[in-house]
C-alpha cells in the first residue's frame, strides 16, 4: 500500500486534534466541587455544567463551570414543592444550601437548570 493512501486519515485526524486544540470556548474544570459537608468519600456521580447562579464560597460566576454531586441531590432534582416540603429532602436541601452560602431557591436553580 503507498503513502497516499494513508494521507486522507492523517489529514483528517489532524483537523480534529487541532479543532479541540483550539476551541476557544473550552472553560476550566473546576477544582472544588459542591457536595455535602457531611461527605467522606469522593463523589461517585459528578456533573459538569454551566451555572445558572453566582456561587460566592467557589468564585463561580453564572455562565462558568460548576462541578456538583448529583449522588447529594438525587431526591431533590425531579422533586415536586410537595415533595420538597417533606422533612428529609427539607432538612437536606436547607443542609446543602447552608453549606454552600445559598438560598434554597438557588440550590435548587443550580441543580434543575
Amino acid at each position: 500500500m503507498s503513502l497516499m493512501a494513508h494521507k486522507p486519515i492523517v489529514v483528517v485526524l489532524g483537523g480534529m486534534l487541532g479543532g479541540l486544540l483550539f476551541c476557544n470556548n473550552a472553560q476550566a474544570v473546576p477544582e472544588q466541587c459542591l457536595q455535602s459537608s457531611a461527605r467522606s468519600e469522593t463523589c461517585p456521580h459528578l456533573l459538569y455544567k454551566k451555572s445558572p447562579i453566582d456561587i460566592a464560597k467557589l468564585s463561580i460566576k453564572t455562565g462558568e463551570m460548576v462541578c456538583l454531586c448529583l449522588t447529594d441531590v438525587a431526591g431533590m432534582r425531579g422533586a415536586s414543592e410537595e415533595d420538597l416540603s417533606r422533612p428529609k429532602l427539607l432538612v437536606s436541601l436547607r443542609r446543602l444550601a447552608d453549606d454552600w452560602d445559598l438560598s434554597e431557591s438557588e440550590l435548587l436553580r443550580l441543580i434543575r437548570k
